[in-house]
């Protein structure tokens, strides 16, 4: 039986990158891996607990430990070795075959650690990077700290895999270390249906956090599918800046759903069409340069016809053109999105619009393909 050990974030129900890799975990352990997870102190460990995984939490300090100062480069690296030598001792009886790390946006400690328990074990390491932590942060001091940082760790790595090219190419690594693989969905037994309520006045949903600087462009959109006669509705976070863009467009809100599996249950029963949208520009939101939107991936598994509202120049904008994806629009092509709108009110062409999510669910992003190939490449060849 192989067996993974993956430290890191704790994979979990919910949101984001830790119910990816969840559901990575829960596939290796249906293809026969044993998983043992090294988890973020204080975070919840339920759902490895109902998987019947071996889960460990580090101590935070051994009292003849040198003192820690988490921004000195040389005490970090000191407390993520002897981590990392925690890490061997809990595992020298049943050493692992292969290791899994995830390269946060808002925290790599754990990804250090991993990294260097792979260096002193030998045991190869994958790590999984959905964003450019630089493009989170404008401190010219902080970006190349971070920049040094994450190219030393992704240099160790046997093998990486970028949510994006665009990503992969950001961090200057050879092309035989890494990979592209899109965010893994939950996926469906089946795709949703045409519904004659969609007919009367088709709801488009955006599900997911919304920064300040999309309100402007969602504001627009809101205005144009009103006038193809159908709806915009935010399933996201309350944020007091959510609160005022509320107030000032009456634009129909739902709380998000506390697990993606309730989200998708309730898009299929209302959604006539989902929405995946940016800012006008990438100025305005940096990260979204090299960030894959895993809510795409997830739409697809629903098929339901998608717009994709974004920069040309947006990794996701990047992807719609090297696919020829239809239903892609700049932020400036209000007009060509009111026709999508309107199309939505007809069977015929509601099912013409689908047929591009259907095609992406049985292939490129089709959850089995996605995993086979992970799965492929944890261990050397």
């Amino acid at each position: 039986m192989p067996h993974l050990l993956y430290i890191g974030q704790t994979p979990a129900e919910g949101t984001g990158s830790p119910v990816i890799i969840l559901r990575h975990l829960r596939r290796l352990a249906d293809a026969g891996w044993k998983i043992s997870i090294i988890a973020e102190t204080g975070q919840d460990i339920a759902a490895c607990v109902r998987a019947h995984w071996t889960v460990v939490m580090l101590p935070l300090r051994r009292f003849w430990w040198p003192p820690f100062r988490r921004n000195l480069s040389a005490s970090r690296a000191a407390r993520t070795w002897l981590l990392a030598g925690e890490c061997q001792n809990r595992t020298v009886e049943n050493p692992p075959d292969a290791v899994l790390g995830y390269l946060a946006a808002h925290d790599d400690f754990y990804a250090e650690i991993a990294t260097r328990f792979s260096r002193r074990s030998g045991i190869p390491l994958s790590l999984l990077v959905h964003d450019d932590a630089t493009a989170f942060v404008t401190n010219r001091a902080v970006k190349n700290r971070l920049q040094r940082r994450h190219a030393w760790m992704l240099r160790q790595a046997h093998r990486c895999w970028f949510v994006s090219p665009e990503l992969a190419t950001a961090y200057r690594l050879p092309t035989t270390a890494h990979r592209v693989l899109p965010p893994l969905p939950a996926g469906r037994p089946q795709f949703v249906g045409w519904q004659k309520k969609f007919g009367l006045w088709p709801r488009v949903y955006y599900a997911g956090f919304i920064w300040p600087a999309q309100f402007p462009l969602l504001r627009a959109i809101a205005r144009t599918l009103s006038e193809g006669g159908a709806s915009l509705v935010l399933l996201t976070a309350e944020t007091p800046e959510l609160i005022e863009f509320l107030r000032a467009t009456q634009m129909e809100h739902i709380a998000p759903f506390s697990t993606n599996h309730e989200a998708l249950t309730h898009l299929a029963r209302e959604a006539a069409g989902v929405l995946v949208s940016y800012a006008d520009t990438i100025a305005e939101m940096p990260w979204t340069a090299t960030s894959f939107p895993s809510k795409l991936v997830e739409y697809a598994q629903l098929g339901l016809p998608c717009a994709i509202v974004a920069p040309p120049d947006s990794a996701v904008g990047q992807w719609a053109q090297r696919t020829g994806y239809a239903d892609f629009f700049y932020p400036t092509e209000q007009r060509d999105l009111g026709v999508w709108a309107r199309d939505l009110h007809s069977e015929a062409s509601w099912r013409r619009r689908s047929q591009a999510t259907r095609l992406l669910a049985a292939g490129e992003f089709n959850p089995d393909r996605i995993q086979t190939v992970f799965a492929a490449g944890l261990r050397r060849d």
